[in-house]
């Protein structure tokens, strides 16, 4: 994938926070370096990114996509209640018993659904 500013602004971006955002929220804090960034530059670049393994994407159970610039391989729980995405270790041996199976795993990426601890109290109150 060529290299371009718009995809270096994005990724640096993205790399520099650990958290998960939306195309448009990158799509924000990328026009102030670049004001004339189109919106469907930003997806171009994120589809192309995704594609390259640079960044990975979380969808939420209302089809939401927030980007990750983190790649290292880590679980993704999406809370249902305050739709906050949080980041977890791997759990151990899980890609060991899929290649004890026979499956070659390139890499790991969980997602669980459910309501975050804060939620989860205020529900129960």
């Amino acid at each position: 994938m060529r290299e371009t500013k718009q995809k270096t602004a994005i990724l640096e971006f993205l790399r520099s926070k650990r958290q998960h955002h939306s195309a448009i929220q990158i799509y924000d804090a990328v026009r102030e370096k670049i004001p004339n960034i189109s919106l469907g530059t930003v997806y171009r670049n994120l589809g192309a990114l995704i594609e390259s393994g640079e960044i990975i994407s979380v969808e939420t159970n209302d089809k939401c996509v927030f980007y990750d610039g983190f790649i290292a391989d880590h679980a993704h729980f999406v809370c249902q209640g305050c739709k906050g995405i949080f980041d977890f270790d791997m759990p151990t041996g899980m890609t060991e018993e899929m290649k004890k199976s026979g499956f070659k795993v390139s890499s790991e990426h969980l997602v669980c659904y459910g309501l975050c601890s804060e939620c989860a109290k205020n529900t129960a109150q």
